[in-house]
């Protein structure tokens, strides 16, 4: 048997993944509700929806990343 199916054969089921995976996908779907209220609140000024696009569109990503950080480790 390979190296590979034996790991996955022995690998056990992450519970903090599955809470992470859950949880992201429902904050994503908040915060993309919240974003796009907030941008239609914004000047229709191109530069500033430019800004506002650029940010909105990263802001999440420092946060996803500190959760899958936390769901990929082991207790």
């Amino acid at each position: 048997m390979s190296d590979l199916a034996e790991r996955r054969r022995s690998a056990k089921p992450n519970g903090r993944a599955l809470v992470a995976t859950a949880f992201l996908i429902i904050a994503l779907a908040l915060y993309a509700a919240a974003a796009v209220t907030l941008a239609e609140s914004l000047p229709s000024h191109q530069l500033v929806q430019g800004i506002y696009i650029a940010a909105a569109g990263l802001l999440w990503v420092w946060p996803a990343i500190r959760l899958i950080r936390w769901a990929s480790r082991r207790h």
